[in-house]
């Protein structure tokens, strides 16, 4: 079970339509991993349980990504969707969120007042080479939906790294979407004096910093998310928490497989397990990796049930567009 928190109450709710955990185990459905067809429909087939949503009936299915015109539709399997004729719905940019969401895009769905408000996270590598997005809804009548999803462009092959040791590091962004409420300001407004049991929320966004070594000599990744911060919180969610700050996450170390995914545990600073995390790299020596962060674990000390699914999708230090950190790395005078 999972809790949504509320500006009213702390209610407890389940994350999906029936009394599984979203979070437990890692069964992957059936199919390869799938690949970036910029516009066109993307399955999430490949991509395991934990993290494309709760294994049964709520997952991320499908999405349709055009960066050269910022258009995203998704097929989230939980009631946003308003053409019979699709699984796909389309979603409106953002940019008030995605301002909150430094180096991602973001956009949402509401059809009205009272109904689910969905946001969408999605950023793709500066070469293309991989994709990865989020999708979660701020929750009503006492659960919430959620999921996530990467995809290559099929231009996999390892990593070198400098001396050809196979070592490479990433670096990036992150952004996150929780159960929590956000402030509301993008939610459709309601007349006043609406019973608050059927008031939709809006959820809240998370932005922090991540770190990845991987070793494509040994096919082993780990890393960290870390600088983890709420940006737009509802503020009585906030004093009921103790403040916006957020642990770090741990990327405990986990294979790289032959086709360049990868599937591992998230830990808290104490090394307990809070979740999964898994994604995927792609390009030419592998330039660049999307993946996704599912956290269903004591990541609030304040509280029992939080979650939330993050996205990052990084650069190869040394490759156009990485961070700021990789020209900062000291570099071994021996090797």
């Amino acid at each position: 079970m999972s809790r949504l928190i509320t500006a009213i109450a702390l209610s407890t709710v389940l994350a999906g339509c029936d009394s599984s955990n979203p979070f437990e185990g890692g069964d992957v459905v059936e199919g390869d991993t799938p690949i970036i067809d910029e516009g066109e429909v993307v399955s999430s087939n490949g991509i395991p349980a934990a993290l494309s949503g709760d294994g049964t009936t709520v997952n991320l299915e499908a999405v349709a990504f055009d960066p050269d015109t910022n258009t995203l539709s998704v097929d989230m399997n939980a009631l946003d969707r308003t053409d019979s004729d699709t699984p796909l719905q389309e979603y409106a940019f953002n940019q008030n969120l995605t301002d909150l969401a430094p180096g991602y895009q973001v956009f949402s769905f509401q059809d009205d007042g009272l109904d689910r408000m969905f946001v969408a996270i999605v950023s793709q590598s500066e070469d293309g080479s991989v994709l990865g997005a989020v999708v979660v809804d701020g929750g009503q009548f006492g659960r919430f939906f959620g999921g996530g999803f990467y995809a290559t462009d099929g231009n996999y092959t390892p990593g070198v790294g400098a001396n050809d040791t196979g070592l490479v590091s990433y670096a990036g962004t992150y952004a996150g979407l929780t159960n929590l409420a956000a402030n509301g300001d993008e939610l459709i407004a309601v007349p006043g004096g609406t019973d608050p049991a059927i008031l939709p929320d809006q959820p809240a966004q998370v932005t922090g910093s991540v770190f990845i070594n991987a070793d494509f000599g040994d096919n082993a990744v780990n890393g960290a998310v870390f600088d983890r911060t709420f940006v737009n919180l509802d503020p009585n969610v906030s004093a009921q928490i103790g403040g916006d700050q957020l642990d770090d996450v741990v990327l405990t170390s986990t294979g790289i497989e032959e086709d360049g995914t990868f599937f591992g545990v998230a830990e808290n600073p104490a090394l307990e397990g809070i979740g999964s995390y898994g994604g995927t790299f792609g390009g030419t020596e592998a330039s660049g990796v999307a993946g996704i962060v599912a956290l269903d674990g004591d990541f609030i000390p304040s509280i029992d049930e939080e979650a939330e699914y993050g996205v990052f999708v990084l650069n190869q230090c040394g490759q156009p567009g990485d961070a700021a950190i990789c020209d900062a790395i000291p570099v071994n005078p021996n090797p």
